[in-house]
């Protein structure tokens, strides 16, 4: 049995997330790919709906996280009842954001996106896409619901499995849909938006069958519950939603270089996933191993956990980031055939390689502290961050002084590296139990009692 706080405990929880998320992801990335043998333009527009539904979401799925630090702390303490509340919390908040958000995106189809870029090509496309996607949102936000119960406990095969299926799913409906077969005619953005629906939708099954054997149906949340959950959810979702505004305002600034810059960072954002997701995951189970262990009052294994997740990140997307740096014109070739799109790709790749260990580090940290409940701290420093660097960079290089999506880059590498040398300081105090509140993850009276 592997030591608590070790580097094969972080593991054996991280590698079925990564797996998922990559899986899940793999869904954009197909849809990416494939589109840009379509055209640069239907490559370009795909990849900015794609910004514009993650960024109308955002708030919503970060909310839907902040039950899956209650279930935790509760696992810890051994408090079934409040696993259970908790985790009907999260399904309650996803069922009913997933309405909210289709409704969101429908607007923003109609009144936001035709202002967004100057190439109505492009707007075309995107338009094509949304206008199916939005189907699927509810569905999406769902399966977000039934995530922190099933992970909060440590079940992160679920997610893996769920993933899986869903990607198999798109992948196989993309081909035929996108270029059409047989008496299926080609769809174009349209299809690759279909196929992604259905994938969602096979990902909501596996996920609802799994939350019902290990937990049960939903349980109605106690209004302390659903608040504890809210308040801890509601400095992340805006967190995700401010960082998510800063990189649509970051690629608007890019889509004013031309269809070219935009593909090519939506490439390189779809490539660098295989290394940002695995690194995510191993934050998130970072997280709630640290979460479990001060519900059980043991923060010097918090500590030790903190540590080796760190190590871990820090290794898996550092041999990511050689990758990035020596293969970058390989791999620009399997997305784009056109030579300017092929250069821009390899160029914003040696960025990512660079801020692949500030990554690493950042991620870790963020996924720790929100999961101890100082989500105020990283809503403050993320938001800073992203609008006070990363975008008046954009502005400034890739915009004024016109190189593109290379300047915008240069801004969110900077961003990064200044985002894990202040978490790494933050976090020293969880060791102290200065950083953390167990009195919302707990309920008050717990959280007093686990701190005495």
């Amino acid at each position: 049995m592997s030591a608590q706080g070790g580097r094969r405990e972080v593991v054996s929880l991280a590698w079925p997330l990564a797996v998922g998320m990559v899986s899940f992801t793999v869904m954009g990335v197909i849809d990416t790919l494939l589109m840009g043998h379509v055209s640069t333009v239907a490559q370009a527009g795909v990849g900015l709906a794609s910004i514009i539904g993650f960024t109308t979401t955002a708030f919503f799925r970060g909310l839907t996280t902040g039950p899956q630090s209650l279930v935790a702390a509760a696992d810890g303490a051994s408090r079934r009842a409040r696993v259970e509340e908790a985790a009907g919390s999260a399904v309650l908040i996803g069922v009913v954001t997933g309405l909210i958000a289709a409704a969101l995106i429908e607007i923003a189809r109609r009144f936001v996106l035709p202002s967004l870029v100057d190439d109505p090509a492009v707007i075309a496309q995107a338009d094509a896409y949304l206008k199916v996607q939005v189907w699927g949102v509810p569905m999406m936000m769902t399966a977000f619901g039934f995530m922190p119960g099933l992970q909060g406990l440590g079940d992160t095969r679920a997610r893996m499995w769920a993933s899986v299926a869903g990607n198999v799913v798109n992948v196989g409906l993309d081909v035929a849909l996108i270029f059409g077969v047989g008496a299926i005619p080609a769809m174009g953005a349209q299809g690759a938006a279909l196929a992604t629906v259905a994938g969602t939708a096979t990902m909501l099954a596996v996920y609802a069958f799994r939350y019902w054997r290990l937990i049960g149906r939903p349980r109605r949340p106690s209004r302390e519950v659903l608040r504890s959950g809210l308040i801890v959810g509601l400095p992340t979702g805006t967190q995700q939603l401010f960082g998510s505004m800063a990189f649509m305002t970051t690629t608007v600034f890019i889509g004013k270089a031309g269809a070219a810059h935009l593909a090519a960072s939506q490439v390189v954002l779809n490539i660098i996933s295989v290394s940002f997701l695995p690194g995510f995951g191993i934050g998130e189970a970072t997280g709630i191993l640290v979460g479990r262990a001060m519900g059980a009052g043991k923060l010097a294994v918090a500590a030790q956990t903190i540590r080796s997740g760190r190590s871990v990140a820090l290794f898996t997307m550092g041999a990511c980031g050689v990758f990035f740096a020596l293969g970058g014109h390989w791999l620009s070739g399997f997305f784009n055939p056109d030579p300017v799109v092929r250069t821009l790709i390899a160029q914003l790749l040696l960025f990512a390689a660079v801020f692949q260990l500030f990554d690493a580090v950042a991620m870790t940290h963020l996924c720790v502290l929100r999961a101890a409940g100082d989500t105020r701290f990283t809503l403050v420093l993320t938001t800073t961050a992203a609008w006070g660097i990363t975008v008046p960079m954009a502005w400034l290089l890739g915009s004024v002084m016109g190189l593109g999506a290379p300047g915008a880059w240069m801004g969110i590498t900077f961003e990064i590296a200044i985002l894990a040398a202040i978490t790494a300081w933050r976090v020293k105090g969880l060791a102290t139990g200065k950083v953390g509140r167990l009195d919302l993850l707990l309920g008050e009276n717990l959280g007093e009692k686990a701190i005495a």
